[in-house]
């Protein structure tokens, strides 16, 4: 308590400040009480669960680009972020493979096993990369195979590819893969540097990021509401009499 010898509005406002420091002090501690461990397992998961899935989603919400549009003479341009989909009309030949290994415990390590293929798709504006999961290469085989026929017969393919997925920067190695290729193709360095950055379109199921983010949503929200409860059990008290209240055993 303030001293009697201070003033009267001295000692009022320094009682008032003390309380309001105290009690700041005793919501933190009753916050950190709340916590348990289903409670940061909600948040946690739910917070992952964004973080993975948030960046992917904004691009499923944009204007789709179809690969039809890349190919006529007023579409519209492929740039990275950008979100494509439908039928994928023509494909050239793949200028590189993916592949996943698994490192076991004992610091040996399994075979290779492929995930995919990146395959050189024409544009109005050049060429851009298309990367596909491993159960679409026989699918995007015969496509390539039946452009290349295309473009010495003048027999469209038949083969009906449907994919989407969202565009990016073709990075590392697979930039000196994607210009080789085009060499082999007869385009001179000049040529290939005015096509511009390299872009790759990669496979993503949109369906699933948008599950995903409700899932993460559904977590943190349960978090949060468990964390409320706890918090207003710790402030409130959880109504029930504590054993110093109860009356005494004969």
């Amino acid at each position: 308590m303030p001293s009697d010898d201070m003033p009267p509005d001295v000692r009022e406002g320094h009682y008032i400040k003390l309380m309001i420091r105290g009690g700041e002090r005793m919501k933190i501690g009753d916050l950190i009480r709340s916590l348990n461990t289903a409670v940061v397992m909600l948040l946690l998961g739910g917070g992952i669960a964004l973080y993975l899935s948030v960046p992917d989603l904004i691009i499923s919400f944009k204007p789709a680009i179809s690969f039809e549009e890349l190919l006529e003479e007023d579409g519209r341009e492929l740039t990275s972020g950008s979100h494509v989909t439908g039928k994928v009309v023509y494909a050239l030949d793949y200028f590189a493979s993916e592949s996943s290994y698994t490192r076991r415990s004992d610091g040996s390590r399994s075979g290779d096993r492929k995930s995919g293929n990146y395959y050189l798709i024409p544009s109005v504006d050049g060429y851009f990369a298309l990367k596909c999961p491993q159960a679409d290469v026989e699918a995007l085989n015969q496509l390539s195979d039946e452009t290349f026929s295309y473009l010495s017969s003048g027999t469209e393919p038949s083969t009906e590819f449907f994919t989407e997925g969202k565009a990016e920067l073709l990075e590392g190695n697979l930039v000196t893969y994607y210009e080789e290729y085009l060499t082999e193709l007869g385009y001179t360095e000049e040529e290939i540097e005015a096509m511009g950055a390299p872009i790759v379109v990669r496979y993503v199921s949109f369906t699933a990021v948008r599950v995903m983010a409700v899932i993460g949503i559904v977590l943190l929200l349960l978090g949060l509401w468990l964390l409320r409860r706890g918090y207003r059990r710790e402030v409130r008290g959880s109504g029930l009499r504590r054993a110093a209240d109860l009356p005494d055993v004969p």
